[in-house]
C-alpha cells in the first residue's frame, strides 16, 4: 500500500512538473520592440507619445494623469460624429494607456464589418499581422493570451466581436510600484 502511495504520489510529481514545464515553454522570447505595426493598429502604436496620438487623432481628449504618471483614454470613430469612418473601418472603440506620456496599453475593440469575425481566423491572423509566435493560451475567462517577454496580447470576443489587448509589462510593473512605494510613503507620514 505504502509502495502504491508513493508511486502515486510521484506520479502526481511528474505531471506537475512536466504541466509546469510545457507552460513556461509556451511563453515567447520576443520583445516589445520586435512587434510589427499592422493597419489593423490603425496607425497606433506602443510607445507613441501622447503628441503623436494626438496628430493621429486631433479630436481625443487626453485623460486625467495619476501621480503614478498613468493616465487613460478611449475613443470611439462607430459612433463620433466627425471621425473619419473610413480611416477607422472596423474599429468600434480604441483605448489607450499613457505611462510617462508613452503609450504602455493598447485595446481596439472591432464591429462586426473587420473581416476577422471568430477566434478561430482573429488570433492566427493578427499573430502574422503582428510577428507574433503560435505560443498562445486559452484565458480562464475566456479568450486567448501569449506571454512574451516584456509584454502580453490578449485576445477575446466582445459585443460578438474580436478585440486586441497589448500592454508594455515594463510599464505595469513600473506603474505598481510606484503605487506601492507611494502607499508605503503615505504609511510611515501617518500619525
Amino acid at each position: 500500500m505504502k509502495c502504491i502511495r508513493a508511486i502515486f504520489f510521484l506520479s502526481l510529481v511528474l505531471i506537475c512538473a512536466l504541466a509546469s514545464q510545457a507552460q513556461d515553454g509556451a511563453k515567447c522570447a520576443m520583445k516589445l520592440a520586435q512587434l510589427s505595426q499592422g493597419p489593423e493598429l490603425y496607425g497606433l502604436h506602443m510607445g507613441m507619445t501622447a503628441e503623436q496620438v494626438k496628430a493621429r487623432v486631433p479630436t481625443i481628449e487626453m485623460g486625467f494623469t495619476d501621480a503614478s504618471g498613468l493616465s487613460k483614454t478611449s475613443f470611439s470613430p462607430e459612433f463620433h460624429p466627425t471621425m473619419d469612418k473610413t480611416v477607422w473601418a472596423g474599429a468600434r472603440t480604441i483605448s489607450l494607456e499613457f505611462l510617462d506620456g508613452r503609450v504602455t496599453a493598447l485595446r481596439i475593440a472591432y464591429n462586426g464589418s473587420f473581416k476577422w469575425k471568430t477566434m478561430e481566423e482573429f488570433v492566427p491572423a493578427m499573430s502574422r499581422v503582428l510577428g507574433l509566435p503560435s505560443a498562445w493560451h486559452q484565458r480562464p475567462r475566456g479568450g486567448q493570451q501569449l506571454d512574451c517577454s516584456d509584454f502580453q496580447v490578449v485576445a477575446q470576443m466582445i459585443g460578438g466581436s474580436p478585440s486586441i489587448q497589448i500592454t508594455d509589462e515594463t510599464a505595469r510593473q513600473t506603474w505598481e510600484d510606484r503605487q506601492a512605494a507611494a502607499a508605503e510613503e503615505e504609511e510611515k507620514s501617518a500619525p
